[in-house]
């Protein structure tokens, strides 16, 4: 066990709706000729803080923090915002969708950094954008058809959501997929 490691990251599960739902679908359908690894509406999630490989030995200390760092919040609805691409304009990475407001998202990312630093797992120096990832780009045949459907669907997907727990998660990488096991939850206040 002391060398044994879990890939681990803390997230917010995001539960979306029929609309949202029926736009993934068209996207997907307008893109099917396009290598694009679709997420699964059964693992959205925002990811708050991407930790990586986690001795196994650590987790509960990691997890008893976050839990005592993490300023509860009251359970949230927040609407999403358009659809847009990550990466460079020539080779975009990730299709997602963005939020109409991040005050929740910045002020849990505050709390789990302060809860990882308190067990010596130091802050990034990268920014933090929180966003839903749909799919990730694998490669594209017609870079200006790609566009032209994400312009045409970018407001497809405005949405709220209720965002209800903040979990820390082992994610174990895969040929269907990753598989996202909770470790702790943190469920916010009704």
């Amino acid at each position: 066990m002391e060398n044994q490691y879990f890939r681990t990251f803390v997230g917010l599960p995001v539960k979306v709706g029929e609309g949202v739902l029926e736009a993934r679908q068209e996207l997907m359908a307008t893109l099917s000729d396009e290598r694009i690894s679709w997420v699964i509406p059964e693992r959205y999630h925002i990811t708050l803080r991407f930790i990586g490989d986690t001795r196994v030995k650590d987790i509960p200390g990691i997890g008893h923090s976050l839990m005592e760092q993490v300023n509860v919040p009251r359970k949230t609805t927040i609407s999403l915002s358009t659809a847009e691409s990550f990466g460079p304009r020539k080779k975009p990475r990730v299709i997602w969708v963005g939020f109409e407001q991040n005050t929740l998202f910045e002020s849990l990312r505050e709390n789990v950094d302060r809860g990882l630093e308190v067990v010596g797992i130091p802050r990034e120096g990268k920014s933090f954008r929180a966003h839903l990832t749909l799919g990730r780009i694998r490669g594209l045949k017609d870079l200006a058809s790609y566009y032209d459907v994400m312009d045409r669907m970018r407001d497809r997907f405005r949405e709220q959501v209720v965002f209800e727990r903040l979990v820390f998660y082992r994610s174990e990488l895969g040929s269907g997929g990753p598989v996202y096991t909770p470790l702790y939850q943190l469920d916010f206040a009704d």
